[in-house]
Order: C-alpha cells, then structure tokens, then sequence
C-alpha cells in the first residue's frame, strides 16, 4: 500500500478544503493506507477553533483522524506566526520545525516514499 501525507493549509476562514482533507485520509486510512495529516499555514488554528465548538462540521472527520492516530502535527513556523502553538500542544500536537523553521520537511517526506497531498 503507498503512503500519504496530507498538507492541510485551509483554516478556520473556510469548511470545506479542511472536510475533504480528513475525507481524504480517512479513506485512504480505510484502504490500509499509511496515512499523516499535517495541519499548516491558517489550519494550525484548527485545535483551538473546534475545541470551543462540538457541532462545528469538521469536528467529526477531525475527532475521527485522531482517533486513528492520522494528524501527525503541526508546522511549528506556522503555529507560532498564527499564535497557535500553545493550542497545538495542548491538543496533544507534535510540532514540526519551530520559530525559524517551516516543517515538516517534505523533501524527507517525499524521500521516505509519501506522496504529498497540499489542501486549501
């Protein structure tokens, strides 16, 4: 089976790049994928915007992938230049990279035999 890794860009400004991103890896996951979502840009905003809502659309697919242990992490550049990192981790998020870096680092990834999917 191959292996995917889902770069979610979309954030909270929109629903429907963020659904169809996590469509996408569960059903990849369900096809006995390897699948890793990483949230990036705008979308590290995403732990804090569904905590404070329970009926939010996403929420399902999102409560869904991380009980299949899909959402790798975050970008931590990103987290820290949308003020996310502190919702990130408290949302149990690994953080890639940091202040100065922009992670993951998909040149790795790729290496590692992913094929990259970029949503929003």
């Amino acid at each position: 089976m191959a292996r995917y890794a889902i770069l979610l860009n979309a954030g909270p400004s929109g629903v429907g790049p963020p659904v169809n991103a996590l469509q996408y890896a569960l059903g990849l996951d369900s096809h006995s994928h390897e699948v890793s979502v990483f949230l990036d840009g705008p979308a590290t905003k995403w732990p804090a915007e569904l905590e404070s809502m329970a009926d939010h659309p996403l929420r399902e697919y999102y409560d869904e992938a991380r009980k299949r242990s899909l959402i790798a992490g975050a970008c931590g550049f990103c987290a820290h230049r949308y003020g996310a990192e502190e919702t990130c981790l408290e949302a149990g998020l690994r953080l890639y990279g940091g202040p100065d870096e922009h992670g993951p680092d998909v040149g790795r990834l790729a290496t590692d035999g992913y094929r990259l999917l970029a949503v929003g």
